[in-house]
């Protein structure tokens, strides 16, 4: 084992968007703890410009509420460049004539900037969080792989590698938090049960670039073949773009991913239908599985999971990222209070911070894993349930609040 590293008070293992996000919020709230961020991969150069490709390109959506948090941490101005704002949101039911339209008019306090949220390119999203964290405190590792973790009484001792061939390095810690994804090789080594329910779907991303502009509308469209969402994005080389997210079949799926691009487009806008205009160029598409997995344990003793390990979610309602923040933001104002010398073995705070997050967690999770079900179906009876949501959508006002609320991410 080689040279130990000074002792940290918070380890944050990985770091993605979810880790990388908490060790800003933690260097601006706690700024009495010392945090190291330890990522498998190389972080991009700091110094370096964004490079964006036109298409084949992965995005976010972040909800008014999360912005603001964004804000809090100075991050608004450079998200912003990078960013195309979501005005309004319409949500329709393919083959009825019932749709609902909801925008920042339906009620006060439910935006940012008079925005609902904005969507970023994720090649944007990272080295902008990453540029932030070289102006804290905070211990960047990377490359590290953390090869074993060992709980103490003092917290935790995790043993980690800059390369493959290079000696073991310590770096005690009194509370780890576990941001390293989904399928986390931290969790199964400490023994945190995951359940898990696979869809019988699979997710379709691509751009698609659009004859008209999208004026900042974000839409969620429910096709007879899965949910589909239409998410704007800034114009880039004289096109109007859009992020295209397609929840079906597995076998749609396959067939889709294959097709020439010209019946691709062709498919997508026949899918989607014609609320956004004509389609006139489609990207490469990708395509992952699409589950629901949830962590039996968020927290225990000296550990916390965020993020994806924690809970990974269906991504017709564009609530997972956004979940993640206010958990973030959430552990933050737990541990403001906190001292080095009082954090290791305290349990109080965490059951503060899992009482705190309980109750959105819950909503979150069983908004975004019934809505598919509900929408995927063809019965009449669902069919009928559906038509009402929309017509309540569209004929009272206090659901529309509501609505427009938990979508800005303001609704708890």
């Amino acid at each position: 084992m080689g040279e130990s590293a000074r002792k940290v008070d918070v380890a944050i293992v990985g770091g993605g968007m979810a880790g990388a996000s908490l060790a800003l919020m933690l260097s601006h709230f706690c700024p009495q703890l010392s945090v190291a961020l330890l990522e498998q991969r190389a972080l991009p150069d700091a110094a370096a410009s964004i490079q964006l490709p036109s298409f084949d390109t992965r995005a976010t959506a972040i909800a008014a509420g999360s912005l603001q948090l964004f804000a809090e941490l100075g991050l608004w101005p450079a998200l912003q460049a990078y960013s195309a704002p979501i005005d309004r949101i319409h949500v329709s039911d393919r083959g009825h004539a019932f749709g609902a339209s909801l925008s920042t008019r339906e009620g006060q306090g439910v935006n940012f900037e008079g925005i609902l949220g904005t969507v970023i390119e994720n090649a944007a999203l990272g080295p902008i969080l990453h540029s932030a964290l070289t102006s804290t405190s905070t211990q960047l590792l990377a490359p590290a792989q953390v090869t074993d973790i060992t709980m103490t009484s003092a917290g935790a001792n995790l043993l980690w590698r800059s390369e493959d061939n290079s000696p073991d390095q310590a770096l005690p810690c009194g509370l780890v938090v576990v941001a390293d994804g989904v399928n986390s090789p931290l969790c199964r080594q400490l023994g945190i049960e995951i359940s898990s329910v696979k869809y019988p779907q699979r997710a379709l991303v691509a751009t698609v670039a659009l004859q008209q502009p999208h004026q900042g509308v974000a839409y969620e469209r429910f096709t007879r073949m899965g949910p589909m969402a239409l998410l704007p994005l800034p114009d880039r080389e004289g096109q109007h773009r859009a992020a295209l997210v397609w929840a079906c079949e597995e076998a749609e799926a396959e067939r889709v991913g294959v097709m020439p691009e010209a019946e691709r487009l062709k498919k997508l806008q026949q899918v989607f239908g014609w609320r956004a205009g004509r389609f006139i160029k489609v990207g490469a598409v990708q395509g992952y599985p699409l589950s629901l997995s949830i962590a039996q344990e968020q927290w225990r003793r000296n550990v916390v999971l965020m993020g994806n390990c924690a809970h990974f979610l269906h991504p017709v309602a564009g609530q997972g990222f956004n979940l993640t923040l206010r958990d973030c933001y959430g552990l933050a104002q737990a541990l403001s209070t906190v001292t080095s010398d009082t954090l290791p073995g305290r349990l109080d705070f965490l059951q503060k911070y899992g009482e705190m997050r309980q109750m959105d967690q819950q909503l979150t999770i069983g908004f975004s894993d019934r809505i598919p079900t509900l929408f995927s179906s063809s019965g009449w009876l669902q069919q009928g349930i559906r038509q009402l949501g929309m017509l309540g959508l569209t004929m009272v006002p206090p659901l529309r609040r509501e609505f427009v609320s938990q979508a800005a991410g303001f609704g708890l």
